[in-house]
């Protein structure tokens, strides 16, 4: 009698546990969705933003390279030149992910295809951010050459564009737009840094193609299938 009162109250013990594990599971299940929520809306921003700046770092290289032998530039270079300075780094949400891999909490999810989906999504957060750091200190690099390059007087005019509104539509500021239809000088004494800005540009370019190509639209089908894969293994709604 004494064995089978010790057996069933290790059974009842045993089944508590896994009735507060289920709703540990559920409970981080629900805070993870709603981090992939905001990582998808982060992913969908960073995609339009670096789309745009490579629209314009593409002009800026076509102008660039017709004029390189000009003391003056088209003013739709010094247009496009402002977005050198901007970058989209993704703003991940990490808490519930850094506590389910850091603590041993993932244990609570038994669904070994939505382990595994968890893992690779933080290995490509890590990869995103690292690219994402590279990214920035080529930025203040292009951004230090351009500084050198333009004239300060002129581009004063350009830096009061901001980037979300452009993305919307072009400029209807007229002294901007009058700007940009005329040739405006370099910097006095900037006739050699044209090249610099060039190759600097391009490589800058090519790794935001593959931001807006690879990376960030991998990372954001990777957040949609874990949001759809923790909906119908606990049961979650929007």
């Amino acid at each position: 009698m004494l064995f089978l009162a010790v057996f069933c109250g290790f059974l009842a013990e045993n089944q508590r546990e896994h009735i507060v594990e289920g709703h540990r599971a559920k409970d981080y299940a629900k805070s993870l969705l709603n981090d992939l929520k905001e990582d998808t809306a982060e992913l969908t921003g960073g995609i339009r933003q670096n789309a745009f700046m490579n629209l314009a770092f593409d002009s800026c290289i076509a102008i660039g390279m017709k004029n390189t032998e000009q003391s003056l530039i088209p003013g739709t270079f010094y247009y496009y030149s402002r977005f050198a300075n901007n970058a989209y780094a993704i703003d991940w949400n990490t808490s519930t992910l850094t506590q389910l891999l850091q603590s041993g909490n993932l244990r609570y999810f038994k669904n070994k295809e939505l382990i595994t989906k968890i893992s690779k999504y933080y290995y490509l957060q890590g990869l995103i951010s690292k690219n994402n750091e590279t990214d920035l200190l080529q930025r203040n690099q292009l951004v230090e050459i351009r500084n050198r390059l333009l004239s300060a007087k002129n581009y004063k005019v350009f830096a009061q564009l901001d980037i979300e509104e452009e993305m919307k539509s072009l400029t209807s500021n007229d002294l901007i737009r009058d700007l940009m239809s005329q040739e405006i000088p370099y910097n006095a004494g900037s006739d050699r840094m044209m090249e610099t800005f060039l190759n600097t540009i391009i490589d800058r370019r090519d790794r935001n193609k593959r931001f807006v190509e690879k990376l960030y639209p991998r990372a954001f089908m990777a957040a949609t299938e874990l949001i759809a894969l923790l909906k119908k293994e606990f049961h979650l709604k929007d």
